[in-house]
This record gives structure tokens, C-alpha cells and sequence, in this order.
């Protein structure tokens, strides 16, 4: 007869490998909110760093629960990360020394066919100058030169009551007009 202890424990291996057998099933998705379950966050911090809602956090939470028959979310937490690490040292890492290559690489040989080939050394570096693109001067001067002079107080002056004048009699020709259609109607 099974003690209650190691009745739980074959509970929790099932439900654990029940859990690890469908982690590789999941959407992209599901695995991103996984990871910061596993980081033991609150759906709603997962929803800021995610900038998703929180109910979108909590469907793609349950939608793993539903498939694994409902976990606690702290059991869920625990088994991912376990599945993240089995995946981490299922990856083999590069060796250190990779056998096909030799530990020194002979250097090339510098010569070319029409002479031998001067080595370049960082003193003989060239300065640039950068000029940005904002304080280069690409449009000629906005305003005229006769408004920008010795004189342009009085000049901008005259320019404005020229400008007026025109206004008002653009105005006058066309009240008149308005008023002399008015007459022959």
C-alpha cells in the first residue's frame, strides 16, 4: 500500500511529463508568456513588458492549462523551467577546440605581381571632417535683399502698406462688381 508522500510524488511525475510532453506543442506566443511565468511574474506585469492586455495573457495561460489538464499556475512555473533547462543541455555547446582546424592559421603571404605590397600602419591615418547634414546650407536666403539691408525696417514698412493697398483695392473692385450684379438682378 503506497504511503500518501509517494502517491503525490507519482501524481506530480505524471502531471510533470504530461506538462513536459506538450510545452513543444505550444504557439510562439504561449511559450513568450511561459518564459515570464516561469520568472514567477503577475499577468499583469507580463502585460506591460509584452504590451498585450492582461486578459490576452491570462487566455494564453489558460489555454496551456486546459491542455495539460489544469495545473496550478506555481506547478506550471516550475515544470517550464524545468523543460527549459532539459532543452538548454539538449543543445550540445561548441567544444573548445574544434579538431579540423589547426590552432596557429599560417598567415597569407603579402605580395602582389607588380611588387611588393607596403604594410599600412595606424599612423598613417587620415582625418575626415563630418559636416551634419542640419548645418549644411542648402537654400539660398529666404528673404529678398532689399528687405534685409541697411534700410530694412522702412523697407519692410513700405512692403507691408503696398501689400494692404493691394488688399483693400482687390476689395473695392470686387465690391463694386458685387454691387453691380446686384443692380441688373
Amino acid at each position: 500500500m503506497p504511503v500518501d508522500g509517494e502517491e503525490m510524488r507519482d501524481g506530480q511525475s505524471a502531471q510533470t511529463a504530461r506538462l513536459l510532453s506538450t510545452f513543444p506543442n505550444l504557439t510562439a506566443k504561449q511559450h513568450e508568456v511561459l518564459r515570464f511565468v516561469a520568472e514567477n511574474r503577475t499577468s499583469k506585469e507580463i502585460a506591460w513588458d509584452l504590451q498585450i492586455s492582461e486578459s490576452a495573457v491570462n487566455q494564453r495561460i489558460e489555454g496551456v492549462r486546459a491542455r495539460t489538464g489544469s495545473p496550478p499556475r506555481a506547478e506550471l512555473a516550475r515544470t517550464y523551467r524545468q523543460y527549459l533547462q532539459e532543452l538548454e543541455a539538449a543543445c550540445n555547446p561548441l567544444p573548445a577546440k574544434i579538431p579540423q582546424v589547426s590552432a596557429v592559421a599560417p598567415l597569407p603571404q603579402l605580395e602582389q605581381r607588380d611588387g611588393s605590397v607596403d604594410q599600412l600602419v595606424l599612423a598613417d591615418a587620415v582625418t575626415f571632417t563630418f559636416t551634419p547634414p542640419w548645418q549644411e546650407e542648402r537654400v539660398g536666403r529666404i528673404v529678398p535683399e532689399v528687405l534685409d539691408g541697411a534700410h530694412a525696417g522702412l523697407s519692410r514698412t513700405a512692403a507691408m502698406i503696398a501689400i494692404a493697398g493691394g488688399m483693400l483695392l482687390v476689395a473695392m473692385v470686387g465690391l463694386g462688381v458685387v454691387r453691380a450684379l446686384s443692380e441688373l438682378i
